[in-house]
């Protein structure tokens, strides 16, 4: 029990092992890149939730959970509403898979971001 809590603590700090790992092993199991790259994605973007929460309230001790969601929503929102003006009729799983490879993208840099952020903060800390 330890030890799942260990490689789930690890892979919420880390969440690009996790990306890389299931795009290795999707690899062999889809033998095409483009569908290993989407489902290492998909895969990510559930624990990226977390671990830009998590990242921000350590660094900041400010939750935003719960503002990642509405952020989340409201995006999905607006991309409901893009893909109605265009087509009348909305074909839902195309459109959550752009809506959830846009919140990779977006989590990704925010986590990133942050992460530099962080890093900054430590080595100015360090010097002072």
């Amino acid at each position: 029990m330890i030890t799942v809590i260990k490689v789930l603590t690890f892979l919420l700090l880390f969440p690009v092992i996790l990306f890389i790992l299931t795009f290795i092993l999707s690899k062999y199991v889809f033998h095409r890149r483009k569908k290993s790259l989407g489902f290492a994605a998909d895969v990510t973007t559930f624990l990226l939730f977390f671990s830009v929460s998590n990242a921000v309230s350590i660094i900041y001790s400010k939750r935003i959970f719960l503002l990642l969601i509405v952020a989340s929503l409201l995006i999905a929102t607006i991309f409901t509403y893009l893909e109605w003006r265009k087509q009348k009729e909305i074909e839902v799983i195309p459109l959550l898979r752009k809506i959830w490879r846009l919140l990779f993208l977006l989590l990704c840099v925010a986590y990133a971001f942050i992460w530099l952020i962080g890093v900054f903060q430590y080595v100015l800390y360090y010097i002072s």
